[in-house]
């Protein structure tokens, strides 16, 4: 996601942050598919999984695809496109809710396995779709501070957000894309960052 450095050196967003989510996302699906970590260490990264995939999409919704839609008016490619991301996300919200109520139950092993692979398929297309159209076409057509708007509303708008999101979608991120995302945030957020959310994420997350 792009910081106002970025935008008025470069003229377009960065997605980083953005992709870096997506990539989180699919992360910790996998993990949860293929774990051997105790049903209580996983019911606990389903949680924390759970609450961003529903955070994200809603935030899209809000800030992306709607305001998206009266740009696009005249635009009938366009407009397919974005019928085609809120329909995927449509999609999405009932396996998300399922693989939920099963987590709740504490179903047996093999049907979550079943119901969380049938969300990664699900999900893991939808994203691959975003990354590849949606995100080029929002790029040319949103003004400077709608793409601002877009990254602090991702990125979560308040220090409490922010300090869930960052070091989640950062961990097991590249260096560069550390480096990247970092260097998108405020001095305070960086300084947050490093000595306050990342290691409260480290300790309260447990492994899979």
């Amino acid at each position: 996601m792009a910081s106002p450095d970025t935008l008025a050196r470069t003229g377009r967003p960065d997605w980083a942050l953005m992709t870096a989510i997506h990539d989180a996302l699919r992360r910790d699906l996998d993990q949860l598919i293929h774990t051997r970590a105790s049903w209580t260490a996983a019911r606990t990264r389903w949680g924390i999984f759970h609450d961003h995939l529903r955070f994200h999409l809603a935030a899209e919704d809000a800030v992306i695809w709607r305001p998206a839609r009266a740009r696009l008016a005249r635009d009938p490619h366009g407009l397919a496109l974005l019928d085609a991301m809120q329909d995927e996300h449509r999609l999405i919200g009932p396996l998300r809710a399922v693989t939920d109520d099963a987590f709740t139950m504490d179903a047996d092993p093999w049907r979550l396995r079943k119901l969380l692979t049938r969300l990664q398929t699900r999900l893991t297309s939808h994203l691959a779709h975003e990354e590849a159209d949606a995100l080029p076409l929002i790029s040319q057509i949103m003004t400077q501070n709608e793409l601002r708007l877009i990254a602090g509303v991702v990125r979560g708008t308040g220090a409490r957000r922010a300090a869930v999101t960052i070091p989640w979608a950062l961990a097991g991120a590249s260096p560069d894309v550390r480096r990247r995302v970092r260097s998108q945030l405020p001095a305070s957020a960086r300084l947050l960052y490093r000595t306050v959310w990342l290691p409260r994420y480290t300790r309260s997350t447990p492994p899979l």
